[in-house]
């Protein structure tokens, strides 16, 4: 259970802003004030704001027309003076005098102009509630799947100090809660089970019926007509369907009237004669409604619904699959894990012989700025603070962007709002709290979807607290997608500050104007944030045992990467904490990624309920009309539930027959210093989406893999259709073996170099006229060496000079394992030898094996090199 918060619940009537406020109770928390916005009218209220001038309507009153707000629901807004004495909670109103100016997916407050977004009415109603309420600190909405809600209500809380909390976001995505299985309708049979009671007001689909006015959305019949009516119109996409039929694309809207006496005192009752069914343009209907009252609430004794309302399970079944596997291997393996890699881990003992060279790349339309750090000693020549340090950062940062050549081939005026990953080190974590509001100035306040971040303390160089490294995409902001998820829910941690969960770059740097790229199923690169095991509805940090934080943290990340339609990893990162037994985690972690990609995302067969029987599910005017009726004879089938979920990884961007085996991309697990919260884990790696929604056909994705003496290269490559123009994107992790003595077993790394290039530029059979070079972007190396020769010889090459560096204690390290990938579309077969098969993680096989697991590595790199665009012969 988290800490207590007073919290300020946003509601409009709906369903979902009243449901929250249960989930809000059940976390411990206390509700001090319902605020509201409503459309001006003339009967509504005198326009004080305030708990007093609210009231219903009078005999001779009903409401006007629904003002379709593009953030608030209006429809029903003269029943809400009655929530006040059914809940027995202050309510504060106020009238919404904005309009939609912003009708963007994100809000940007650094651009709000003289005309006021009706988003901005809510600061005024929230200050006069926090007024007459000072001790509140959080604000609760309904949020589910609309980013155009979250962010604004996210953005006002976060301006006015408060927690926001949205404990329905991403519901449809969650794993059941304990007493239902998976259902279409899960979060109204949640409702149900917890006695709520809201009725349909506002119907703006064509496939819901008209008669379905004033029904209870959490009747099992009304939810199977709304299940019937909707699915036609969602033949290929659950999860659209699940959402459809919670009403979040404005299908239709409600109006709670009752609920548990766990917070419902009274219920609100308006007679069938005081109904009156408006219809609008586009075959809109609406309730409008006079003379609402209130009952006492017969829902029976106090406490009656209390163990009802359900909370969705803390594991997906994917990963419920992954930890049941692990520790189930745990018991076995920690014994033989210790012994054998108990003194493995070489650690990084003399940080003072190492600096950090800065690095810049710029190519395809990137700028990376790498190992970025500031001396600057004070007067009596003692070292510069972390603080300090970190302003030197950002002002050399945003000197360096100012003042970048002309005659290199990027857009002038380059800003930080052009970075879209970032990483952090930091030799004490205790420095974050004074360097992470100096790194937040890097940019502009308000301004959404700030980069993707990774945070972790390591040994840096003698006199350096700070280094930071950016990736800057060159292109338009209006190009990328951003996941800021600010918000407590059961979903995946919230990022309350100055980073997101994902940014979503296009590889095709080509992308054409106008395109909307939430829309257009563009190949992208998804940078990542780092994820520990924070419980997300309390940000607690877990107190389980090792294996069950390694997975909780790694779910995290696969929930961020299915929600931005990630096909697959193209590698994964655990960054340990310092410990003893780092040897025995890295092995646990690696068995933790393994599992996670034999697992997959399996589907749960279960077949959704019967069909009504009612007349009214048939064929409409409305269907005929817009050529739907063919797409009713589907609704006579069967549906089965559970695969809403987007497949990562998914197994068709590299399977071309039947016989192909599972990708497991390389891991790497690197100890470091310290993680954030004192966490013991913290995933992170890249994705890569829709690479199989190309707008004429799928991109081919090919891995290989090489083994060698030293270490290993595996290569995961997209490459444009067939006949048309593109950007070959090589993916490229290359592990380096300590050797039997102090240094490298590498002796010519001239030759590690040539290996690299060989593979990347192997045909992969992909028919060219001619190879063209290949141009680094991108990359990290981890590394773990005792002093800066070592590492000098690989980092004076071509390919490594440019690297974000990050020094680890030690390093753990797997090639994974490679598809058996037939014919690509019939033409050609990947390189890179045999397919290798999974087998079990012994630490004491040498690469030359067919383990996936070997320790210790010296350096671990992970790459991304472009290709320059051509068009295949």
């Amino acid at each position: 259970m988290s800490d207590s918060l007073n919290v300020i619940a946003l509601i409009s009537g709906g369903k979902d802003s009243l449901f929250s406020i249960l989930h809000c109770l059940e976390n411990g928390h206390k509700v001090v004030a319902l605020a509201n916005l409503y459309p001006k009218a003339r009967s509504v209220t005198n326009g004080q704001g305030d708990a007093a001038s609210a009231r219903p309507l009078e005999d001779d009153e009903s409401e006007g027309e629904d003002l379709n707000s593009f953030m608030y629901q209006t429809v029903g807004h003269s029943v809400i003076p009655l929530y006040a004495e059914c809940l027995g909670i202050p309510l504060y109103r106020r009238e919404i005098t904005g309009s939609a100016v912003q009708t963007g997916r994100y809000y940007d407050t650094s651009e709000l102009g003289s005309s006021p977004d009706e988003t901005e009415d809510l600061v005024p109603l929230l200050r006069t509630a926090m007024q007459a309420h000072p001790e509140a600190n959080a604000l609760c909405s309904g949020a589910i799947l609309s980013t155009y809600q979250r962010t604004r209500v996210e953005s006002v809380a976060v301006r006015l100090g408060l927690t926001p909390l949205a404990y329905l976001w991403q519901y449809p995505a969650l794993p059941p809660p304990a007493g239902r299985g998976e259902s279409l309708a899960g979060l109204l049979d949640d409702m149900g089970a917890a006695g709520c009671d809201a009725r349909i007001i506002k119907i703006a689909s064509g496939g819901i019926k008209e008669s379905l006015l004033w029904a209870n959305v959490a009747d099992p019949k009304t939810q199977q007509r709304l299940v019937n009516g909707l699915r036609p119109f969602f033949p290929d996409h659950e999860f659209w369907l699940r959402g459809a039929v919670l009403g979040e694309g404005g299908e239709y809207e409600t109006l709670a009237v009752n609920g548990p006496r766990r917070l419902w005192r009274r219920r609100i009752v308006v007679s069938p004669d005081h109904q009156s069914t408006f219809t609008g343009e586009g075959g809109v209907s609406y309730l409008r409604l006079a003379k609402p009252t209130t009952e006492e609430n017969d829902a029976g004794p106090s406490g009656t619904h209390e163990e009802c309302l359900r909370v969705p399970q803390a594991f997906d079944p994917q990963f419920q699959a992954v930890l049941a596997a692990v520790e189930s291997q745990e018991t076995a393996n920690v014994d033989r894990t210790a012994d054998k890699l108990g003194e493995a881990g070489t650690k990084w003992s003399q940080p003072g012989l190492y600096s950090l060279q800065p690095a810049k790349c710029l190519a395809s339309g990137h700028l990376s700025i790498c190992n970025i750090t500031w001396c600057d000693p004070s007067v009596d020549g003692s070292p510069s603070s972390a603080a300090s340090q970190m302003q030197g950062i950002c002002d050399q940062l945003k000197s360096l962007l100012e003042t970048m050549p002309s005659s290199l081939d990027i857009p002038t005026g380059l800003t930080p709002s052009n970075i879209v990953s970032t990483t952090l080190l930091l030799k004490d974590m205790s420095n974050f709290g004074a360097v992470n509001p100096i790194y937040a100035s890097l940019f502009r306040s308000g301004e959404p979807n700030p980069p993707a971040r990774v945070t972790i303390a390591c040994s840096l160089p003698e006199n350096t607290d700070v280094s930071l490294s950016v990736l800057l995409d060159l292109g338009p902001r209006e190009e990328r997608r951003g996941l800021h998820v600010q918000s407590r829910s059961y979903w995946a941690p919230a990022n309350i500050g100055p980073y997101s969960q994902a940014i979503c770059v296009p590889v095709d740097k080509q992308v054409e104007s106008q395109v909307n790229v939430h829309d257009a199923g563009l190949v992208e690169m998804v940078h990542m944030a780092g994820q520990i095991p924070l419980i997300p509805h309390t940000m607690n940090l877990s107190q389980a045992e090792f294996p069950k934080q390694a997975v909780l943290s790694l779910q995290h990340l696969w929930r961020v990467g299915q929600e931005r339609g990630v096909d697959i990893w193209p590698w994964g990162i655990a960054f340990l904490e310092s410990c003893t037994d780092s040897p025995v985690r890295a092995e646990l972690s690696a068995s933790v990624w393994q599992q996670a990609h034999l697992a997959g995302t399996r589907p749960i067969q279960v077949v959704a309920g019967e069909e009504s029987d009612e007349a009214d599910e048939g064929v409409d005017a409305w269907d005929m009309q817009y050529n739907r009726a063919a797409m009713y004879e589907a609704s006579h089938a069967q549906m089965t539930v559970g695969e809403h979920l987007h497949l990562l990884p998914n197994p068709s961007v590299l399977v071309n027959d039947e016989t192909s085996t599972t990708f497991t991309p390389p891991f790497i697990a690197a100890e470091v210093v310290s993680l954030p919260r004192n966490a013991p884990v913290e995933w992170w790696s890249m994705g890569l989406t829709n690479l199989l929604k190309g707008p004429t056909s799928k991109h081919r994705t090919l891995v290989a893999r090489t083994e060698l003496p030293w270490g290993s290269i595996t290569k995961v490559t997209i490459l444009p259709p067939y006949g048309r123009a593109g950007t070959n994107i090589h993916l490229v992790t290359v592990l380096v073996r300590r050797g039997a003595g102090s240094g490298f077993s590498v002796t010519d790394v001239a030759g590690m170099e040539s290996s690299i290039l060989d593979l990347i530029q192997s045909d992969d059979g992909h028919e060219m006229s001619s190879l063209a070079p290949a141009e680094l972007v991108h990359g990290t190396a981890f590394i773990a060496l005792q002093g800066q020769d070592e590492w000098s010889r690989l980092s004076g090459r071509n390919l490594f000079k440019d690297l974000a560096v990050i020094p680890c204690h030690s390093l753990f390290g797997s090639s994974g394992t490679t598809p058996d990938v037939g014919p690509a579309e019939g033409h050609g077969r990947r390189s890179g030898g045999p397919a290798v098969a999974v087998s079990s993680l012994l630490p004491d096989v040498g690469l030359e094996g067919t383990a996936t697991f070997c320790p210790p590595l010296a350096a671990a790199m992970v790459l991304r090199i472009d290709q320059n665009p051509r068009r295949s012969s």
